[in-house]
């Protein structure tokens, strides 16, 4: 059984997000600093590091195991809460205790996926604004598995065709996906085409994400390092919803 480990919330330190800075790590070692027994096998572990980035932010929580050599624990789900990433999940065989050092290994063919379906987000909304001849506000979005969306605030949907072609010229470029933090005060001169910064949430430090010459936007997500690694995108349908239009997208 997993042991309830002598973490107090308020004393749980923060998790380093390691995803924030490589996107392409699969694994990492960690230590155990929390432990929450639920009903039966299910359970919350906290570490002081992690791979998994947590649901939010426009993509699907991360998956995989964490292990150590007394006892193994599924990742179903992590979550942000306070600072911290919980992950939630299933324990698998044995324990783990407060203080044990784990073993974290991802999901990696949901992950890639991920990363895919998120920087393409990026690229259909430097698409949109090449048909629009304007930035167009996002509603909402989702970059991941079981379907792909974004929701723009715009009357009249876009064509498909068009729409797609756009967003494939800017896979076909080749660009690089580059990732940098920048202090808020600095922040309006490291972004362009970059919809929905009237939202930001406060922060002394934002990520950004930018493909050059396309968008640089404050992002938490996880991207490719080059539009090429996108594959083609695929539009699938375009409809009309009660406030905006929803494009849903896939890649191959």
């Amino acid at each position: 059984m997993l042991s309830l480990g002598p973490c107090p919330e308020r004393w749980c330190p923060l998790t380093e997000e390691l995803f924030l800075r490589d996107s392409y790590l699969r694994s990492c070692e960690a230590t155990v600093t929390g432990v929450e027994l639920l009903k039966g096998s299910k359970a919350y572990v906290e570490l002081d590091r992690t791979i998994f980035h947590p649901l939010g932010g426009g993509q699907p929580s991360d998956e995989g195991s964490i292990v150590s050599p007394r006892g193994a624990f599924a990742v179903k789900k992590a979550i942000r809460d306070r600072g911290r990433i919980r992950h939630w999940g299933r324990i698998e065989a044995g324990s783990l205790e407060v203080g044990d050092t784990v073993r974290c290994e991802l999901n990696w063919e949901k992950r890639y996926l991920v990363m895919r379906l998120h920087t393409a987000g990026h690229i259909l909304d430097y698409a949109m604004l090449r048909l629009y001849g304007r930035l167009v506000e996002t509603l909402d979005a989702f970059h991941g598995p079981p379907e792909a969306y974004l929701v723009y605030s715009v009357s009249e949907p876009p064509d498909a065709y068009r729409l797609e072609e756009e967003a494939n010229k800017v896979v076909e470029r080749g660009l690089s996906v580059a990732v940098k933090f920048v202090p808020r005060g600095e922040l309006q001169a490291h972004i362009y085409n970059a919809p929905n910064v009237s939202r930001l949430p406060p922060s002394e430090e934002y990520r950004v994400v930018e493909i050059p010459g396309v968008n640089a936007m404050p992002c938490t997500g996880t991207h490719v390092s080059n539009t090429r690694e996108v594959g083609r995108i695929k539009v699938l349908g375009v409809e009309r919803e009660v406030v905006g239009v929803k494009v849903r997208y896939t890649v191959v």
